[in-house]
């Protein structure tokens, strides 16, 4: 399985450049001549759940118009979308089936969202045997904003003095097989060690370490991976799998851990515990800002309300902006 380190910049013209610069410094508040921070901006969206016409909602539609909603309003340039896993529910023909132009391209505003939308596996990816089919159209359609390089891959935003290192992984351990398993656990920590390059370390995979949603924790995560995460201090570790928002902070834990697993899928499901500091089974999305000094996360849901906002300092230290009632087991 190959791993990428970046993605390739695209050539801007003068003009444009100067406009982004001014649009830059106007957004981040800073005064003309002043040094604009760098800044990375994700969106993150789990468990899309593209289904058969007989079982289809509006949700997922409904949680795309949000995100297009918020990515127009908010006066922000996002770098990239994290996808969570469990996309497509359909059973897919291959790179070439037409469920991906129904399924993705169009569901997903081209304009608004115009960035490259990253994805991993998910368990029902792999229960269709999708898995072939996803990765065989990104690497067919290189001029889709679908991106899916490998079974796991790296992501340094941007790919020039990056800010921002993800680790995009596949947590599907009986499909992935015990020694390709094996082998990205390699991987990781092989990735993890190298210098640090980035203020900011990130792994996200489909499955959660830790989870108030119907799946709850999983053990065999928290015991392969849980090391690393420590070992590395990694800073966030971001899954979808339950259909919920959700932030933890696990005690003795340097991490912080974020479910989005809002994207269509059903949502009418009992949470399990009371972990916080804040749950809520609903349709919606993470936003990820991230500074040199600090980290900004919102949680909204398929409406554009915002549920809850915290901060990130580089030592980990969190800090809540703002927030609404958890849901309640």
């Amino acid at each position: 399985m190959a791993a990428i380190s970046n993605t390739p910049a695209r050539p801007r013209l003068p003009g444009v450049v100067v406009c982004a610069v001014l649009w830059l410094v106007a957004a981040s508040g800073a005064a003309p001549g002043e040094p604009v921070e760098p800044q990375v901006n994700v969106l993150v969206v789990g468990d899309l759940g593209f289904s058969p016409p007989e079982k289809r909602t509006p949700d997922q539609q409904n949680t795309a118009r949000a995100m297009a909603a918020y990515a127009g309003t908010s006066r922000l340039a996002f770098d990239a979308a994290l996808v969570g896993g469990d996309s497509f529910k359909v059973k897919l023909a291959g790179p070439d089936d037409p469920q991906f132009r129904e399924g993705f391209e169009e569901i997903y505003d081209r304009k608004a969202l115009s960035m490259p939308f990253y994805a991993v596996l998910g368990n029902h990816d792999c229960e269709s045997k999708n898995a072939a089919a996803e990765l065989a159209y990104a690497a067919t359609h290189p001029d889709s904003r679908w991106k899916m390089p490998g079974h796991w891959y790296r992501l340094d935003l941007p790919a020039a003095a990056p800010l921002v290192t993800v680790l995009m992984l596949d947590s599907n351990r009986d499909a992935v097989g015990k020694e390709q398993w094996k082998a990205q656990l390699r991987w990781m920590d092989e990735e993890l060690s190298k210098p640090r390059q980035s203020a900011w370390t990130i792994c996200l995979a489909h499955h959660p370490l830790f989870s108030d949603g119907q799946h709850g924790d999983s053990g065999t995560l928290q015991a392969a991976w849980g090391p690393l995460l420590k070992k590395h201090k990694v800073d966030f570790y971001l899954s979808g799998h339950d259909h919920i928002l959700q932030h933890i902070q696990a005690p003795d834990w340097p991490t912080t851990f974020i479910v989005s697993g809002g994207g269509g899928e059903n949502t009418k499901r009992a949470v399990a515990g009371k972990r916080g500091p804040f749950l809520r089974a609903t349709h919606g999305f993470a936003a990820l800002q991230f500074g040199a000094r600090s980290a900004k996360v919102s949680l909204i849901d398929d409406t554009g309300a915002v549920l809850h906002v915290f901060e990130r300092d580089r030592s980990g230290d969190i800090r809540i902006v703002s927030t609404t009632p958890s849901d309640k087991p």
